[in-house]
Order: C-alpha cells, then sequence, then structure tokens
C-alpha cells in the first residue's frame, strides 16, 4: 500500500490524509477503460447503419482498430505503472520544494487513525486533567492516613507517591492529556490499594475463622470425604498471600475455603435434620426410646442443638403422654368431651409443647361447648314452645354463657323475656280480678300491686289498686262502727249503740260478709231496744226529779216519763236535803218499774 499523507494547510481536511493502493489505482483507470469502451462500441454500431460524412474523403480512412481483451489488459497495467511515476515525481518535487517534514504524520492525522476513547484523550482539557489531580490528592491523603504496618504495602504506596509525583510534573509542564491519563491511572491503583488495605482486618479474621470452622466441622469429615482438605488448602494459600500483603487476594482464598466448608455442613445438616425428623416422629408414636436414640445422635454431630435437647426432655414422658392423647381421643369419638379435655390437659401438662395435646385440647372444648350450647339452645327452643318463659330464659342464658356473641340467641332471650313479663301482668292481673270477685280485697289489691310493679303506667291495674284500697277503708270502718255499736250495746247505750249501727249499716257493702250473724243479732237487740218505754215516777211533790242527760227537774207526786231503753241516773233534789240518785235500767220486754224519788234526809249544817 502507498500512503500519501498531505500537509492540511494545503489540503482540506477532507484529503489531507489518503492512501493509494492498487484498488485506489484501478478505481482510477476505470474512468478511460470506460471511454475506451463506449468508443468501441461508438465503431461497432457503424456496421449497423451508413452514416454520411461531410468528409469526402472520410470513406477512404483506414478503420479505427478494435479493443480486444488483450488491449484492455495492456493499457490497465500501463496506466497503473503510469500514475506510480506519476506520483513519485510529484511527491520527489515536493520534497525538494517544501520539504522533507511535509509529508510526516500530523497531529490530526494520528488521531483520525486512533479510536474513539483515544482521541478524547489526546484532546483532553486542563480542567479534567486537574479534576484528575484533585481526586488523586484526596485518595492519596485518604491513603496515607490508613495504616501501612506490612512491607509490601510500604512499598506500593511509595509507587504510588512517585506516580503522583510525576503526575504532577507532567500537570506543571501542559502536557494535560499524559498527566490526565496519569491521574487516571493512579486513581484506579489507589482504589484497588485501599481496598486491599481495608480487606486486611476481614482477611485476618477470616483466617483464624476458617480454622476454627475446619476444626468445628472435624465430625463431619467422614460425611463429606475431601472437602475439608480443600477448605485447609485454601487456608494455607490465603495465608500466603496474607503474609505476602496481597489481602484481597487473601479473602478471596478464605472465601472459597468458606465455600467449601458450606458443602460439609450442608452434609452435616443434613444429618442432623434426618436424626431430628427421626425423633420427631417416634415422639409422635409413644417410642420413648426410640426419639431419645435419635436425639442423641442428632446431638452427637450438633452439640447444644436446642431441637434435639428439647426433644429429649419430651422423650422422658412421651409414653404416659401418648396415652393420655390415646385416651383423649377414645373420650371424644363416646362424645364426652368434657373427660376428653381433661385427658388432654394432663397430657399438655406433661409436654407443654405436644402439638397434638393442644389441639385435642381445644378441638374438645370447642366440642364441648358447642354440645352445651346446643343442649341449652334446644331446651330453650322447647320452652318457648310450652309458654315456659321462665326456663325458657334460663336456657338462653345457659346458652349465651357458651358464645356472649350469638345475636340470635340475644334477639330470643329479649322476645322470651318480653312475653315473659307480658304473661306475668296479665297473669298478675287477672289474678287480681278473681280475688276481686270473690271479694278478698287485700288479695286483690296484693295482685294489682304486683301488677303495676310489673308495669307502671297500666291503667286497668291503677283503677283496680284504688277501688280496692277503697273497699278495704271502707271494711275496715265497717267493723269498727260495728265493733262499737256492740261495746254501747253491752254497755246499755243502745240510742248511741243505734247511730253507730246505722252509720255502720250505710258503708255496708252488697254483699253478704263472714259476721253477719252478729251483726243480725245486733241488729235485732238494738232494733227492740229503739221503742220508748213509759217509765212513772213518783215523789211528795217537794223533791225537784230529773233524769240525767234525758229530763229536766221538775216537782210531782206521780208523772210517767217516755223513756228510750238504757241505763240512766235520777236525781232527786230538795233544798235542805240531801240529794238522792237512783240509777234506773229501762228495757223493752220488761215490766215498766216504777221510780220513787223523795229527799228525806236534812242536810248537816256543820
Amino acid at each position: 500500500m502507498i500512503s500519501l499523507v498531505l500537509p492540511r494547510s494545503i489540503f482540506p481536511p477532507s484529503v489531507a490524509s489518503f492512501a493509494l493502493s492498487p484498488l485506489h489505482f484501478l478505481a482510477i483507470a476505470a474512468p478511460w477503460h470506460s471511454i475506451m469502451a463506449d468508443e468501441n462500441e461508438f465503431s461497432s454500431s457503424g456496421k449497423k447503419r451508413r452514416i454520411i460524412h461531410w468528409n469526402p474523403e472520410a470513406g477512404r480512412e483506414a478503420a479505427p482498430s478494435r479493443w480486444t481483451l488483450k488491449r484492455l489488459l495492456l493499457w490497465s497495467v500501463g496506466g497503473f505503472f503510469g500514475l506510480l511515476l506519476t506520483a513519485g515525481v510529484v511527491i520527489r518535487v515536493t520534497k525538494l520544494v517544501v520539504g522533507p517534514q511535509i509529508f510526516q504524520p500530523s497531529e490530526a492525522v494520528v488521531m483520525s487513525a486512533q479510536t474513539h476513547d483515544d482521541a478524547n484523550t489526546a484532546f483532553v482539557s486542563q480542567s479534567k486533567a486537574e479534576l484528575a489531580h484533585a481526586t488523586a490528592t484526596k485518595a492519596l491523603n485518604e491513603l496515607r492516613r490508613l495504616p501501612h504496618d506490612h512491607p509490601v504495602q510500604l512499598q506500593r504506596l511509595i509507587l504510588i507517591t512517585k506516580s503522583f509525583q510525576e503526575g504532577e510534573s507532567l500537570l506543571s509542564g501542559h502536557e494535560w492529556s499524559r498527566a490526565f491519563s496519569t491521574f487516571s491511572a493512579l486513581n484506579a491503583d489507589m482504589d484497588t490499594f485501599s481496598r486491599n488495605v481495608k480487606a486486611k482486618n476481614d482477611a485476618q479474621q477470616g483466617y483464624d475463622a476458617i480454622l476454627v470452622r475446619i476444626k468445628y466441622l472435624e465430625r463431619a469429615r467422614n460425611l463429606a470425604p475431601g472437602v475439608l482438605e480443600a477448605a485447609f488448602e485454601n487456608a494455607g494459600a490465603g495465608r500466603k498471600l496474607l503474609d505476602d500483603g496481597n489481602f484481597l487476594g487473601a479473602k478471596t482464598s478464605f472465601d472459597e475455603g468458606f465455600a467449601e466448608l458450606k458443602k460439609a455442613e450442608r452434609v452435616l445438616a443434613g444429618r442432623v435434620e434426618e436424626n431430628l425428623l427421626k425423633g420427631q416422629r417416634a415422639l409422635t408414636k409413644g417410642q420413648r426410646d426410640l426419639a431419645k436414640t435419635s436425639f442423641d445422635a442428632a446431638l452427637e454431630l450438633a452439640p447444644g442443638n436446642e431441637i434435639a435437647l428439647a426433644g429429649l426432655k419430651r422423650a422422658d414422658n412421651i409414653d404416659r403422654v401418648y396415652a393420655l392423647l390415646q385416651q383423649g381421643e377414645a373420650f371424644e369419638k363416646a362424645a364426652q368431651y368434657a373427660r376428653a379435655v381433661e385427658s388432654y390437659q394432663k397430657a399438655f401438662a406433661l409436654d407443654g409443647v405436644s402439638a397434638a395435646a393442644q389441639a385435642g385440647q381445644a378441638r374438645a372444648s370447642r366440642l364441648e361447648k358447642e354440645t352445651r350450647f346446643e343442649t341449652a339452645f334446644s331446651a330453650a327452643k322447647a320452652s318457648v314452645k310450652n309458654r315456659d318463659w321462665s326456663q325458657a330464659i334460663t336456657e338462653f342464658q345457659t346458652a349465651l354463657k357458651v358464645y356472649p356473641q350469638r345475636t340470635d340467641v340475644q334477639a330470643m332471650l329479649r322476645s322470651a323475656r318480653e312475653k315473659e313479663h307480658r304473661d306475668a301482668v296479665q297473669k298478675a292481673l287477672t289474678k287480681g280480678y278473681a280475688y276481686e270477685n270473690q271479694h278478698q280485697w287485700k288479695e286483690a289489691r296484693d295482685a294489682y300491686a304486683e301488677t303495676l310493679k310489673l308495669e307502671p303506667d297500666l291503667p286497668d291495674a291503677k283503677e283496680a289498686y284504688i277501688r280496692c284500697g277503697s273497699m278495704i277503708r271502707t271494711l275496715l270502718e265497717y267493723d269498727r262502727l260495728i265493733e262499737n255499736a256492740k261495746q254501747l250495746t253491752n254497755n246499755a247505750e243502745f240510742q248511741a249503740a243505734i247511730r253507730i249501727f246505722s252509720r255502720a249499716m250505710a258503708i255496708k257493702p252488697a254483699y253478704p260478709l263472714p259476721n253477719d250473724d252478729t251483726m243480725e243479732q245486733l241488729h235485732t237487740v238494738l232494733t227492740a231496744q229503739s221503742k220508748p218505754v213509759d217509765v212513772t215516777f213518783k215523789s211528795d211533790g217537794k223533791t225537784h226529779v230529773s233524769i240525767s242527760h234525758y229530763k229536766q227537774p221538775s216537782q210531782a207526786e206521780t208523772f210517767t216519763v217516755k223513756v228510750l231503753p238504757g241505763d240512766y241516773q235520777v236525781i232527786g233534789r230538795r233544798k235542805g236535803y240531801t240529794d238522792v240518785l237512783i240509777l234506773l235500767q229501762v228495757r223493752n220486754g220488761t215490766t215498766p218499774p216504777t221510780v220513787t224519788v223523795i229527799c228525806q234526809t236534812a242536810a248537816d249544817r256543820t
């Protein structure tokens, strides 16, 4: 290939630099070949038609030669070499006239041959270089604050410092591109160095940790052949890298070792899990010895395993727990849920983590509650049907104690209470009416009072209560008057007795009273003693005769007075004589007495 480089000052940028290859020369020679082809075509077309030329001698000229393949090849090769010769002459003359430097690769030509990233790097501005310098300065200051207690680290820090100084020299010389490249590479190195230093503690701890882990997993050596050996090799390789100061590499090596140990851990964990599952299955079947053996095997592989320790503790009583669980299931099948709950509770007390005991207790409790509810609810509905509201309320309340949130039962309870209240009111009112019809006023009043206690605003009960109270007061007054009349009659105060007896008769109820026979006797007596009796009085004509509270004093020798039956005092008075006092009993049905009243005893003058 022939490269032809021309200065930008002479040619435009599009042709400032180009390379000529044999194909380029063929492309240049192509138009000449096309011209000759057109001429050959024109000459061949002359054979087809007659052309009249203005030159009379034209027909006498010799015919042009034809373009054959050989002729075309000769022209192509000749043109190629001719162009080469021409180019060489032009280049030679240009060098002599302008100088040989004209054909040296310029900055623009070099940049056009580079990649896009190289072009950006070549034209890095001062600001980018200074920004890279500031980033590197900050990173270097941070590196210097990190501990460098390893020789390799210290040597690496020295090299980084030297590179930083070289970058600053380039920056001072305004070589922005080289300075930017230097600081960019330096920043990457410092980032790696920083991560390496920071990984030191992790690497050192990783070495100790992997050794401890290998020792811990020694029990899994036979379970995972070759795994512990591979992890130990990684630990050794990591230790060597750690001594060499390659902390990142050491950490990576330790991580690979831990990855190997993970395999052993998975195998070990799988074996432990297998024994734990075997032990759990034995517990569910009440197989005490098998459970203990399985959990002991798990503890050999994983000392301190909490599940295994808990399983061993459960295994001590698992046979008794299993028997109680079987007993509870039997009671459940027999619908003896309360006894089933008791059995499950005992099993749960022996094994506080038994899911079967806990679930059985919950299930039996639920069934027992449901049974109690259904029993009470059915009894309540039967009582409602029989209108036994008191029993229905009791049963509904029992059902609600089981399920307090049952709104349907709450509604039925309210309805039963309302109906019980309504029936109780009607029953008490009816009872009052019955007592009132039997003239049992006190009992009727109590019944009406009970009615008003249940329904204070019931008008019928209010009226009946007032009516009974009035009748009771009337009867009390009647009995009092009759008793007074009896007493007055016994005291022979017949007229007063008659008056009181008349008052009693005025308020006496129209129906027969229990003491009507006695009242009739009293009525007969008082009727007989209601007629006056003629009583004859005799005197000396000088004595004033009077009847207390009945007759004023009068003087006569003989006189007759109509006196109503009763007991009286007859008083005789005469001046100078002592008064005479005579008791007089007047009764109908007996011979009227003759009363002599004469004052005969002289009064004592002293």
